[in-house]
C-alpha cells in the first residue's frame, strides 16, 4: 500500500506529463485556499476632511491604499520620486471614481534634502495619517551622495526623518503613523546584523547575503515604531506597523533577474502571493478603522494583531537605533518634534 502511494505521488509530481498536471492542480488549490485565508478590511469609516500622506503611492500597495482612502473621501497626497508617475497614478485613481481629492508631490526618501523639501510643502497642514509605505529590496549595495546606504536610507532613514518633520501636523490632528514592515524582520536573529556600529552602511568584507539589508531595514521599521509609540504616549498620535503579506508587486523584480532562483520566485509569487488589493487591506485597516483609533505600538498581519520578533521588542536596541538615526539624518534642534 505504501509503495503504491509513493509511486502515485512520484508520478503526480515528477513524471511527465503527470507532473505538469500535478503542479498545476496543486498551485490552483493553494491559490483557492489563500483566497479564503486572506482577510479584508471590514471598516466602512468615512475619511472626509482627513488628509493622508502615503509614500510610494504611485504603484503597488501604496496606490491601492490611496485609491481606497480617496474613495472614503480623504485628501490623499501621493509622495513619490517621479511626479510623472505620480500624476499617472492620480489620474488612475480619479478615473475609478472617488469622493476625495488626490495630490502629487515629489519625494525621494533616499535623500534627506528631498525629505526636508517635501515637508516644507506641507508645513502648517494637519496630517491625519502618515503611511510610511515605500520600500526597495535586493538592490546592489551603494552609498548615496549623503553617505547613507541606499536601501537603509529609502526604507528607514527617510521615513524616520519624514515622521519627525510631519509630527506637528500629526499632533494637530491626533493622527496615525502607519509603517509597512515585513515578516522578513524575523529573519534577523542578532543585533549585529543591523550594523549599528558602522552607521548602517553594511560595508562588509564578506559578500552580502540575499535580502540581508532589506530584512535588516524591516526590523528597523518595527524597532522605530515601538520606540515612536513610547515617545508619543500622551500626545494623541498613534504608531503601528504591519506585514502586508507576500504581495505580487514589482518589489520582486530585482530578485527574479537572478537565474538560480528567479524561476522559483516567479512561481512562488504567482501561486502564493496576495494580489495588490489583498496586500493593501491591513494598511487600509490601520489608516481608517475607528476601532483602532487609540491602538498604538502594535504589529499587524492579515488585518489582525500579530507577534513581532523578540529582537524587535528590545527597548535598548530601539533606543540605540533611534539615536544613530538622529545623527545620520542630521536632525536639527528645530526638527526634534518627538
Amino acid at each position: 500500500m505504501f509503495q503504491a502511494a509513493f509511486n502515485f505521488v512520484c508520478s503526480w509530481f515528477l513524471v511527465p506529463p503527470w507532473s505538469l498536471a500535478g503542479w498545476f492542480v496543486t498551485g490552483c488549490l493553494v491559490w483557492v485556499v489563500n483566497r479564503f485565508r486572506y482577510r479584508w478590511c471590514q471598516s466602512q469609516a468615512n475619511m472626509e476632511g482627513k488628509t493622508v500622506v502615503i509614500t510610494g503611492a504611485n504603484k503597488g500597495i501604496g496606490l491601492e491604499t490611496a485609491r481606497d482612502l480617496a474613495r472614503r473621501g480623504a485628501t490623499v497626497i501621493i509622495a513619490c520620486r517621479s511626479v510623472i508617475r505620480g500624476t499617472a497614478a492620480k489620474d488612475d485613481i480619479l478615473v475609478s471614481g472617488v469622493r476625495g481629492k488626490v495630490e502629487v508631490a515629489e519625494l525621494d526618501l533616499s535623500y534627506m534634502a528631498s525629505v526636508r523639501k517635501f515637508a516644507r510643502m506641507l508645513q502648517g497642514r494637519k496630517v491625519d495619517v502618515l503611511i510610511n509605505n515605500a520600500a526597495v529590496a535586493d538592490l546592489p549595495h551603494q552609498l548615496t551622495d549623503e553617505g547613507l546606504e541606499l536601501t537603509v536610507a529609502t526604507n528607514h532613514l527617510g521615513h524616520f526623518l519624514l515622521t519627525h518633520l510631519l509630527m506637528p501636523g500629526l499632533q494637530a490632528a491626533c493622527g496615525r503613523v502607519v509603517t509597512l514592515s515585513s515578516v522578513g524582520h524575523t529573519w534577523i536573529k542578532d543585533a549585529k546584523d543591523l550594523d549599528l556600529e558602522n552607521d548602517l552602511k553594511f560595508q562588509y568584507t564578506r559578500p552580502l547575503r540575499t535580502l540581508e539589508i532589506y530584512t535588516a531595514t524591516k526590523l528597523m521599521n518595527v524597532l522605530f515604531t515601538n520606540e515612536l509609540h513610547r515617545k508619543l504616549q500622551g500626545t494623541g498620535v498613534t504608531a503601528n506597523c504591519l506585514h502586508p503579506g507576500v504581495v505580487n508587486t514589482d518589489i520582486f523584480n530585482p530578485m527574479t533577474s537572478r537565474v538560480w532562483y528567479g524561476i522559483f520566485i516567479k512561481i512562488y509569487v504567482r501561486f502564493y502571493a496576495k494580489s495588490i488589493a489583498e496586500g493593501a487591506q491591513t494598511s487600509i485597516l490601520l489608516a481608517a478603522s475607528e476601532t483602532l483609533e487609540k491602538v498604538s505600538g502594535k504589529y499587524f498581519d492579515n488585518c489582525k494583531e500579530a507577534e513581532c520578533s523578540s529582537l524587535a521588542r528590545d527597548e535598548g536596541l530601539a533606543k540605540k537605533l533611534w539615536e544613530i538615526s538622529e545623527r545620520l539624518v542630521q536632525l536639527q534642534p528645530e526638527e526634534q518634534t518627538i
